[in-house]
């Protein structure tokens, strides 16, 4: 399996994984339309398309996303991965895996809340901190994710150096 393939598969399961998000979200908006606040569940139906969108383009065109990530190499060319390029693949999962974990739920949640806020007519600076410290805890998770995933080259050549790497080479 060369690297592209295995980023692609980890951005079909990361589409799989919006689709279980967008049914919560829909589960959310019911709850709330339930509650009384019908204007305010909007933003979840909001999330909710906006998580099948981008599940749909996920599992459509998962090795365009893997190209526009991880470099090209042949198809036909034997799998021999330079530990660079595989911590790269690693970085990229794994700020997936942070996105899709921990910041995605939590800043849905947040600006949900947020939403049915202000649609009951209450400014978002009345709700309690600690609501305002999640939203800025999930805010910082998605940075942090996007950042492995969108600097996973740089983050890989600093965890590997190009110095060690030949190294290893050489005892091979």
């Amino acid at each position: 399996m060369s690297p592209q393939q295995i980023v692609g598969v980890a951005s079909r399961l990361f589409g799989v994984w919006l689709v279980v998000l967008a049914f919560q979200a829909v589960v959310i908006a019911r709850a709330l339309k339930e509650s009384g606040g019908s204007a305010g569940a909007v933003a979840p139906y909001f999330f909710a398309g906006t998580y099948m969108v981008a599940a749909a383009l996920l599992w459509f065109f998962p090795m365009s996303i893997a190209h526009k990530l991880v470099p090209r190499t042949k198809f036909d060319e034997p799998v021999r991965l330079r530990g660079t390029m595989a911590v790269e693949v690693a970085c990229v999962v794994l700020g997936l895996l942070v996105v899709l974990w921990r910041a995605l739920p939590g800043l849905t949640g947040y600006i949900s809340v947020a939403a049915f806020w202000v649609a009951n007519g209450q400014p978002v600076q009345t709700m309690e901190a600690a609501r305002h410290v999640d939203g800025l805890i999930a805010i910082t998770q998605m940075v942090v994710g996007l950042l492995f995933v969108l600097k996973a080259r740089t983050l890989a050549q600093r965890i590997i150096p190009a110095e060690a790497e030949n190294v290893q080479r050489a005892d091979l």
